[in-house]
């Protein structure tokens, strides 16, 4: 029971419900800028040649593995879990470090 006599359970669900609206909106607009920066970089600019398989990872596998991080780390954020989000933060930034390295290093033929 909390101080105002009620059990606190509609609170939670709200929280919930904020949370996961939260992630979504967060999910699909940081999926939608990797792939729209995907674009410009190599359909519009042509500044890397690439193989057709690789877009459709990127656009499949990789940007969204990039958004769900994105997601979760701004939820924990606002549910005030800051140490939980600076290990996400830390897991994005070290998967783009070596997805970014491995590109530089080996080519795209290396992540097909």
């Amino acid at each position: 029971m909390s101080a105002d006599g009620q059990n606190g359970a509609p609170h939670g669900d709200v929280g919930c419900l904020a949370a996961s609206a939260l992630f979504a909106v967060v999910f699909a607009v940081v999926w939608l800028a990797a792939i729209t920066l995907y674009g410009l970089v190599v359909e519009q600019w042509e500044l890397v040649r690439v193989r057709r398989e690789f877009s459709y990872d990127w656009a499949f596998l990789y940007a969204p593995l990039i958004a769900i991080g994105c997601g979760t780390a701004l939820v924990f954020v606002a549910a005030r879990r800051f140490p939980a989000a600076r290990v996400t933060m830390l897991i994005i930034v070290t998967a783009l470090v070596a997805l970014f390295g491995g590109v530089l290093l080996f080519g795209l033929g290396g992540l097909i």
